[in-house]
């Protein structure tokens, strides 16, 4: 579901609809440890997708710390049950705007909130004024395309998104790419690049196959993702190309975004479908010579991370954020946004000499060892939670 999808079921909510945050939730607000600081997590969902897998990591590291944790989140998912097996009690409260005084209740009942996501800027307008928080934005174009052309107007008490923008004091944001989206609206704009725990610490490169290479895409099949472009690349492939390569693909299918890979012609395609099973993608990623995000739009997609943690260099385009993993020629390849002949380029420049691999291979694991490991991201977010705390 895209934002935009996303924005439009849940807020339609008739104004004159009367809404009360259910008692439950303070409930079990209250049972929460009584000795330790508490910490509220908002998000707009609970799939295995990006952001939502980075609230959880955060989670992670915040009962680590000995801090209590609580999450509400606007729609239900998968992820709620990964949350209570560690610990935490999840709420869901699909329409929090509408009872504002009850979630300014329920905030102060919290010594920090933690709002993920631009879709939380409502949340973040009526508690900024009187509780401590992060507002942790994840999104970079999609501020343009999606909300300041359908929600720029000020509803339900809460300002357009520029206004909130300008008001709150600093947010954080998680690549340069997505910095450059909101430094137009706010001046105080920090970075925090997302955190993996490293799966592969006995890393040694993978022997590349050149009579058949392993092209692989992890994500939703959407035209956001440059599926579209993905699949036009793939066909201007001559079959002595074609031939050689196997374009894995994982992303949860339905009719409609199969469609994309149905149209492709010479090349070998492997449907995988929906893989939230850890081992399995590992293993995908343990196969795969390249990793394909040629997003329109992708500030930090944590699959970057996640192959070059194995070893694995990607191709992506100018508008993903992952520029401090991938350099062009280096540890990856950059194509333009949108260019599919630039693309098929660089499938045809790996199949003709596949031994450009190995050296991207040591250079973008290493590349994630300098900017992206949990204990960079547990050190830099704590450094940021404690300073928010006043510790």
């Amino acid at each position: 579901m895209s934002l935009l999808e996303f924005c439009k079921k849940i807020y339609r909510v008739c104004k004159e609809n009367i809404y009360h945050i259910p008692k439950e939730v303070f409930t079990q607000a209250e049972n929460l440890h009584t000795g330790r600081k508490r910490i509220l997590l908002i998000t707009h969902e609970l799939e295995y997708t990006g952001a939502p897998l980075v609230l959880f990591n955060i989670a992670k590291i915040l009962k680590k710390h000995n801090f209590e944790v609580m999450v509400v989140s606007y729609l239900d998912g998968k992820l709620k049950e990964r949350y209570r097996e560690i610990g935490v009690p999840v709420c869901i409260i699909k329409h929090i705007y509408a009872d504002i005084n009850g979630f300014v209740k329920l905030a102060k009942m919290f010594d920090l909130v933690i709002a993920n996501t631009i879709v939380t800027y409502r949340a973040v307008w009526y508690m900024h004024d009187c509780v401590k928080f992060i507002w942790l934005i994840h999104e970079a174009r999609s501020l343009e395309t999606d909300f300041l052309k359908y929600y720029s107007e000020a509803c339900y008490n809460c300002p357009s998104i520029v206004d909130v923008l300008k008001e709150v004091e600093e947010i954080y944001t998680v690549s340069d790419y997505s910095k450059q989206f909101f430094s137009e609206y706010s001046k105080n704009i920090k970075i925090v690049h997302n955190g993996l725990v490293d799966e592969c610490k006995n890393f040694v490169p993978k022997k590349v196959n050149p009579q058949k290479l392993i092209f692989s895409f992890v994500g939703q099949l959407n035209k956001r993702k440059g599926c579209d472009i993905l699949v036009e690349a793939i066909n201007l492939l001559p079959f002595e190309y074609a031939n050689k390569v196997t374009f894995k693909i994982v992303g949860k299918a339905n009719s409609q975004n199969c469609n994309f890979f149905k149209t492709v012609k010479l090349a070998e395609i492997e449907m995988l479908g929906e893989i939230t099973d850890r081992a399995l993608l590992n293993d995908l990623y343990k196969q795969s010579d390249l990793l394909m995000c040629v997003s329109r739009d992708d500030p930090a997609p944590l699959v970057v991370a996640e192959a070059a943690m194995f070893g694995v260099p990607s191709v992506i385009s100018r508008d993903v954020g992952s520029t401090y993993l991938i350099e062009d020629g280096v540890s990856g390849f950059i194509v333009p946004t949108e260019d599919a002949k630039a693309l098929c380029n660089v499938f045809m420049k790996i199949i003709d000499n596949p031994e450009i691999l190995a050296p991207m291979k040591k250079n973008v694991r290493q590349k994630f060892l300098e900017t992206s490991t949990m204990e960079m991201f547990e050190e830099n977010f704590m450094k940021l939670v404690n300073e928010k705390l006043g510790v």
